[in-house]
């Protein structure tokens, strides 16, 4: 509810000051509120469609429409997004020519990919170097997407998958964000026949991978 309650509280106030009948604000200032409400709007829908994807995924009725598909191609589908998160970090993209392709949702593995790379942006420093890898290993792609943050703890491997668990740089629990888009990927991953793990340690960053049968 916090979390839905501060983007409204923000549009809420904009709309207010601009409503004002005995305040005239210059044409840069309407702008200035315009924009956070738009940009407010913004981190509410997301958070609404998180929510909703969630809610499917606890029924067990999200729909997933496979068709075969070469992993490059969906990199592809979001590549400028995903250059658009990293503007102040490193994104290196790095497919193993040849790969198999698989049976996918595209639009529900992108979105994976982009969650990935989302989170690691989030735990990164600026300027930080983000990898995203794909490889076959003779039975399934597995993907990988690579930080430079502080790592996680051995103990909380798990724990990070669970819904609106989140943890800071230092391991310990805060709040960024709503904490769904790891169990989102899960969620995906899982309907799709593949498995998400974290591999980290504290101080060497994390790197997240999973995995697509390649039948």
């Amino acid at each position: 509810s916090h979390e839905l309650r501060t983007p409204l509280a923000v549009i809420k106030g904009s709309a207010n000051s601009l409503l004002q009948p005995d305040v005239c604000f210059d044409e840069q200032t309407q702008r200035e509120f315009l924009q956070i409400i738009d940009n407010d709007s913004d981190k509410l829908s997301r958070l609404v469609d998180d929510l909703l994807m969630m809610s499917r995924l606890e029924a067990g009725a999200l729909e997933v429409r496979k068709e075969r598909h070469n992993l490059t191609e969906v990199v592809e589908s979001i590549r400028d997004g995903l250059y658009s998160l990293t503007l102040k970090h490193q994104l290196q993209v790095d497919i193993s020519p040849g790969l198999p392709s698989v049976s996918i949702d595209n639009d529900r593995i992108g979105q994976v990919l982009t969650n990935l790379v989302e989170n690691a942006v989030k735990y990164s420093p600026k300027g930080g170097c983000i990898k995203l890898f794909a490889s076959y290993d003779g039975r399934d792609i597995i993907v990988s997407v690579t930080d430079e943050g502080n790592g996680i703890p051995r103990e909380l491997h798990e724990k990070v998958f669970d819904r609106f668990y989140q943890i800071d740089s230092s391991g310990k629990e805060h709040r960024r964000g709503t904490g769904l888009g790891l169990p989102i990927c899960r969620g995906i991953v899982e309907a799709h026949g593949g498995k998400i793990w974290v591999e980290s340690e504290p101080g060497k960053g994390a790197v997240f991978k999973f995995s697509l049968p390649a039948d």
